[in-house]
């Protein structure tokens, strides 16, 4: 179901899309590969008014320079004296593709008050390198608590490829939450299923050491639970070598 906007006033970017009929063929059918869905088509052009646009290929993603200054110090450097890009009302994103377009207006949603776009499994990852680049810190922490709570609630089902790549993730990105989260549920895995993968080795001495020593840790809790049957079980072990004895 497609989300309804949350306020047709609040104006901070919105998307125009290229004029189709003044494409070639050839462009045309480049283009038609790359068209966003009906959903993308709304959330990406909510809003009126702009001084400021990114362009994306064939589209223009236009937004208010001043919001962009106050939620990112990246953008406040760009949109400097100092730089190009402060005197420029276009500016071209050559390595980005209509995929990159599609994540940036999510990214800029997730950064905008007035928006109640939540974090899901499909946007998450897409958005920590954008936070990252971009170095939106509140959303980098959203990111981690959300990365956190997914682990810790599907923990039972993450195999032990997956808790590596998740591993790597958070070291690449310092989510110190969600790092934790991870080494919690790969010390409850094989050590043979963790090894045997090749990326294992791309984690950290520092974190590998983590997972064995958290391993080590609920070990020690399971035999100090069991000691206190334990004299109990060893009477019982007794009585039945004596038994078998005889």
């Amino acid at each position: 179901m497609e989300k309804e906007r949350e306020d047709d006033n609040f104006v901070f970017f919105r998307e125009i899309s290229q004029n189709k009929d003044s494409l070639s063929k050839d462009e045309w059918s480049k283009d038609a590969e790359e068209d966003l869905t009906e959903y993308e088509e709304l959330i990406a052009s909510p809003f009126k008014e702009s001084n400021i646009a990114f362009v994306f290929g064939k589209r223009k993603l236009h937004l208010q320079k001043e919001h962009l200054i106050a939620v990112s110090p990246v953008f406040e450097a760009m949109f400097s004296s100092k730089f190009l890009e402060g005197s420029l009302t276009e500016i071209p994103l050559p390595d980005k593709k209509i995929s990159h377009f599609v994540h940036f207006v999510h990214f800029l949603r997730y950064l905008s008050p007035g928006f109640l776009d939540e974090l899901t499994e499909d946007t998450v990852h897409h958005m920590l390198p954008l936070a990252e680049e971009y170095q939106t810190d509140d959303l980098k922490k959203r990111i981690d608590d959300y990365l956190t709570k997914s682990v810790l609630s599907h923990s039972d089902s993450i195999t032990s490829v997956k808790i590596i790549l998740n591993i790597l993730e958070a070291e690449q990105y310092k989510l110190n939450g969600y790092l934790n989260a991870c080494i919690g549920v790969a010390s409850q895995k094989q050590v043979n299923m963790l090894t045997k993968n090749p990326r294992f080795e791309e984690i950290s001495q520092k974190v590998q050491l983590k997972i064995g020593l958290k391993r080590m840790e609920d070990i020690d809790k399971i035999y100090n639970n069991g000691k206190k049957v334990g004299s109990f079980y060893s009477k019982i072990n007794f009585i039945n070598m004596i038994y078998a004895r005889t």
